[in-house]
């Protein structure tokens, strides 16, 4: 039969149930896979605002997305306006580090990362500067260090006790082999601090100049060339064809996936645990759907068997059920997805965070598109799929014992 009603009957099924025996079945199983999807988009929102902003961070202050490390060989005058001649390519900054010993005119003393910037850095590479936050009253500068000037991240800067205009000694070691290092004395202004909304940076950077860290605290394997990319995902693509144009071996070009393996793999392991433990919602509601739909089979037995009697094939009546594990799907992903978004948009304005006891003013939300289609999909799938499992039972119902009976 071509114009068997699978969706009239589907929905008559879904809404008539015997009020004996399964009162708000459907409606349990919907109300259950719509607060699974909930969960899933508001916990990943929170998840993804907390890992982008600090891959951001990293990216723009720490890694850029590729880093051109010469070393020894220094390259040629011409090497960086090759570089930033290439399609794609939004800033090309000069950049070296080095560690150090940093202590205040208090005897107050600190291991730290003492990174070197031209003065012009911050025009050529505004991303840089948005993200050091300079340019704010209280930070105290708006630029950064000439030589013989330093600027400290604003938690480096409270535990040593420092304010603009102190001088800080940073501890150098100089000498051509391991053996014959020795200790020299540097001493720098402190100009202004920067807050990047990273504890770590804040807390372990030094901003120097670009001539006093080359010359005082870095080598040159310590030296290379910071490039960001407009687009973060064409890094690997971009690191082959720069590394073809200089004709330099491609182990110089190192990408922001590569420099962070480590730290994007714990994320990664942390966002695949976290959407297992909570898309066990789903399988729990699937495994609902199956025994309720089974029980469906059997109290709809002798409708079944006049259909299959007047010529409806048993997949279709299969299909009777499916379509409806399909409008229970539908309705809770939509539902869950509208009230997730709109939870998750909520964070950002909720005082949820106290600023005494954590670094981040709220909680960072980002909301992912395609991750919210995939979520959406699992529920209607789960459903759906629940559904026509259960509905096995179809092709086993004994028509002609059944009519005979009633």
């Amino acid at each position: 039969m071509n114009g068997f009603p699978l969706l009239f009957l589907a929905r008559r099924y879904l809404g008539s149930r015997r009020k004996h025996r399964r009162v708000g079945a459907p409606l349990l199983s919907l109300v259950g896979l719509a607060v699974g999807v909930l969960t899933l988009n508001a916990v990943l929102a929170v998840m993804n605002g907390f890992q982008l902003t600090f891959i951001e961070s990293l990216i723009e202050l720490s890694s850029s997305h590729l880093r051109w490390t010469p070393g020894d060989n220094l390259p040629a005058p011409d090497a960086e306006t090759l570089v930033r001649s290439y399609p794609g390519v939004r800033s090309v900054t000069p950049t070296t580090e080095g560690q150090t010993l940093v202590a205040s005119t208090q005897g107050l003393r600190r291991g730290a990362i003492l990174r070197g910037f031209a003065p012009e850095a911050l025009e050529s590479d505004p991303g840089f500067a948005r993200r050091l936050g300079l340019g704010h009253p209280e930070l105290g500068t708006s630029r950064l260090p000439f030589r013989g000037e330093a600027l400290l991240g604003t938690e480096l800067a409270r535990s040593l006790g420092v304010l603009p205009g102190d001088r800080i000694h940073l501890t150098a070691l100089s000498g051509s082999e391991f053996s014959l290092l020795k200790p020299r004395l540097v001493d720098l202004t402190v100009t202004g601090t920067f807050s990047t909304g990273y504890y770590e940076i804040d807390a372990g950077w030094i901003i120097g100049n670009l001539d006093d860290t080359r010359a005082f605290f870095s080598g040159p394997e310590d030296f290379f060339y910071a490039i960001k990319l407009v687009d973060g995902n064409a890094d690997r693509i971009a690191a082959s064809d720069l590394a073809r144009k200089l004709g330099r071996p491609s182990t110089e070009i190192t990408t922001w996936r590569d420099y962070n393996t480590a730290f994007f793999g714990a994320l990664r392991t942390e966002k695949a645990v976290m959407m297992v433990l909570v898309g066990l919602i789903f399988f729990v509601v699937g495994v609902n759907i199956y025994f309720s739909q089974k029980r469906a089979v059997t109290e709809h037995r002798e409708d079944l068997a006049l259909w299959a009697a007047v010529g409806v094939r048993p997949r279709r009546l299969r299909m009777v059920f499916a379509v409806e594990g399909l409008l229970v799907g539908v309705g809770a992903a939509l539902a869950g997805t509208v009230l997730g978004l709109a939870l998750a948009w909520s964070f950002g304005s909720l005082d949820l965070l106290s600023s005494e006891a954590f670094y981040l003013p709220a909680l960072p939300a980002r909301i992912l598109v395609p991750e919210v289609f995939l979520i959406a999909l699992a529920c209607v799938i789960s459903s759906t799929g629940a559904a026509w499992l259960a509905s096995a039972g179809v092709t086993r119902i004994p028509v002609a014992e059944v009519l005979k009976s009633e």
